[in-house]
């Protein structure tokens, strides 16, 4: 009894050896399946489409980036009295370029027209160009917001494309930025354009009110005072009345004179109760000089119109001006390595899948073909 693990040990031994020899005996169906395998992978590696990635980093504007609009956002602030923050204008900007650049519909617009979705659609179903649009959209493009806590020296935000040749990727990215600076600038201007017409439109309201209301004040002023004159002519008023004479004459001077001088909403020159006791000669006067002075405005109808002067010729220069809504701090790169296919993994793969399916196979036969001979025999 005590012989007997070591006789089983001694077989153990045996199979193993004798397994080796197996499977030496097989090298030839080893370096087949190994050359199989291998020049399997070796077909797909070259004839699998290639995947390239450009990368760039982009953050928000400087001063010189924002160009002509720059200055007349500050000339705009400068005329309306407003405080200008040159670092606000910086962030609006950026912003809009990040909000374009998330949105799948403008990124629809530009891959729509772009040489990378005419090149891989040419000759496709519509369902196929669908789905092919759909990819170029959410998965070749990347945008990468920064995590504060991984990286906290990132700036701005990543960017990155990949397509089939580095030349492709870096070209498509470099077209797809400027595509997303230019739209964001588009809608950054299209809703200044609209607060800048609203305050011209506001300014002009203003002014012409100035206009409209101090014209009918004069224009009343004119209708009394011509009514007072047929008065004091039908009652033969030719200078002052006899009651100014008296010790009263001067209230009643002042009243009369102050029907002409109320504003248009306190006035009571329709009333002209008084204005004939002035008598013809004034009364006369005072129409003459009425008819011959220009309307005497407030301060403020001055500042309208300055400021309407101004800002007219500087909406003309905001339609044709230019700014960029980002700057690079890393512009799209040429990819030197692409990201896939492997082919060194792969023919290592390859290689290494033959060879140990090929002994697998001939082990679970040996072992199978081992367990059958105490019965054959």
């Amino acid at each position: 009894m005590p012989a007997q693990p070591q006789t089983t040990s001694s077989n153990d031994e045996v199979d193993l050896l004798e397994l080796l020899k197996v499977l030496w005996d097989k090298k030839v169906w080893l370096l087949i399946s190994t050359f199989v395998f291998t020049t399997i992978a070796g077909i797909y590696a070259f004839t699998a489409k290639e995947q390239w990635t450009s990368q760039a980093e982009v953050i928000a504007p400087k001063v010189s980036d924002i160009g002509s609009y720059f200055h007349i956002r500050k000339e705009y602030a400068r005329i309306l009295g407003q405080n200008f923050d040159a670092n606000e204008l910086e962030k609006a900007l950026f912003n809009r370029f990040n909000l374009v650049s998330e949105s799948l519909d403008k990124r629809k617009a530009f891959f729509e027209q772009s040489n990378v979705y005419r090149r891989l659609s040419e000759g496709k179903e519509d369902q196929h160009k669908r789905i092919i649009l759909s990819e170029l959209i959410t998965k070749n493009t990347n945008v990468i917001k920064p995590d504060p806590k991984k990286e906290p020296n990132l700036l701005g935000r990543k960017i990155s494309f990949y397509a089939e040749t580095p030349a492709e990727a870096q070209d498509t990215l470099q077209q797809f930025i400027t595509f997303t600076g230019q739209s964001a600038y588009q809608l950054e201007l299209e809703n200044f354009l609209i607060d800048f017409n609203e305050i011209i439109s506001d300014l002009n309201y203003e002014k012409n009110k100035f206009e409209r209301n101090l014209a009918i004040e004069k224009k009343v002023q004119l209708e009394n005072l011509h009514n007072a004159l047929k008065i004091a002519q039908q009652a033969g008023i030719k200078d002052y009345a006899e009651p100014f004479r008296s010790t009263n004459d001067t209230a009643l001077q002042v009243l009369a004179m102050s029907e002409i001088k109320l504003p248009l909403s306190d006035s009571k020159l329709s009333d002209s109760s008084y204005l004939f006791m002035l008598g013809e000669k004034y009364l006369k006067a005072q129409i003459d000089v009425l008819k011959q002075e220009a309307i005497v405005y407030p301060p403020r109808y001055y500042e309208v119109t300055a400021q309407l002067q101004e800002l007219e010729p500087l909406l003309v220069k905001l339609k044709g001006a230019k700014a960029n809504t980002f700057s690079y701090q890393a512009s799209p790169n040429y990819p030197v390595i692409k990201d896939k296919p492997k082919k060194v993994i792969i023919f290592g793969l390859g290689t290494a899948i033959g060879f140990i399916l090929a002994c697998f196979i001939f082990s679970i036969k040996y072992i199978y073909q081992n367990k059958r001979k105490p019965y054959i025999k």
